[in-house]
């Protein structure tokens, strides 16, 4: 648990998680799917604080080493790819011997069109050695899922991912196990707001309208009168919401950022009774 307290502490101070006062008048996260919360993480901004990172990586090292067993350890382009070679080192320096690593790219048009970079013409990295698939911070999956798939197919078996920081929630804990990808997080997020709200560490009105957000992120907008994405209308109209759909001055005079009506996104606002 001192160790947990010393993370948190360092993530929180280091800046790395935000919690916006909404009800205090501040404007809430805009996130990529066009929802909006209080919260937000941002690990991989910690490559600009090498201290900070090199602490982190070292510590989740230990915890991969008495975890499981791998060859060799793969960074998930962008957000992973510096901090796996960084625990690369960190394993190899507590192991004495050096780990192989390569990252994998999201696309690539040209030369090879290989996806995984360091394993090609490598004599360190050979097929049916274990991969272990690392990110920085592991949300809805999507990328850790896609990783293991794209080693496995690749002829390298993948049963572990690792991250520095993981929001633990049910959705992505089924589709890890569907997929049969165990993950090894350093610290958790509701391991981190309980760190906090015990230690005074981030104020309990702000912790608590955070941990509402992540019970219900549809319930939590509404309440607020925020338009939400189609995706996020359709939801609360199965629930039994009545959503009027907003033409693009509308959704602007609501306060939707500009950006995610140029990008396509069609909002909605709940019907008051």
């Amino acid at each position: 648990m001192e160790t947990l307290e010393k993370i948190a502490s360092m993530i929180i101070n280091c800046g790395a998680i935000e919690i916006k006062d909404v009800e205090g008048g501040e404007d809430p996260f805009v996130y990529t799917t066009g929802n909006r919360g209080p919260g937000y993480v941002m690990i991989k901004g910690l490559v600009g604080q090498p201290a900070v990172l090199k602490f982190l990586t070292k510590k989740l090292a230990h915890k991969v080493i008495d975890t499981t067993e791998f060859d060799f350890i793969e960074g998930t382009a962008t957000g992973g790819m510096i901090p796996g070679w960084q625990l690369r080192n960190d394993v190899s320096e507590i192991l004495g011997r050096e780990i192989p690593f390569c990252y994998l790219r999201s696309k690539k048009d040209g030369g090879h069109g290989e996806l995984i970079t360091g394993d090609r013409n490598n004599p360190l990295i050979q097929k049916g050695m274990r991969a272990l698939v690392v990110e920085e911070l592991v949300n809805y999956t999507e990328t850790t899922v896609n990783a293991a798939e794209e080693f496995r197919n690749a002829g390298y078996p993948v049963s572990h991912a690792a991250c520095i920081f993981s929001y633990d929630h049910e959705e992505s804990n089924t589709r890890l196990k569907e997929k049969g990808v165990t993950l090894i997080p350093l610290i958790t997020l509701p391991q981190l707001l309980a760190i906090s709200e015990a230690n005074g560490l981030i104020h309990k009105r702000l912790i608590q309208s955070y941990k509402h957000f992540l019970r219900d992120p549809l319930e939590w907008q509404l309440s607020r009168n925020l338009a939400v994405p189609s995706d996020t209308a359709k939801s609360a109209i199965k629930k039994g919401y009545s959503m009027s759909r907003l033409n693009e001055k509308e959704a602007l005079e609501r306060g939707v950022p500009p950006g995610k009506i140029r990008d396509g996104l069609v909002y909605w606002i709940q019907n008051k009774k």
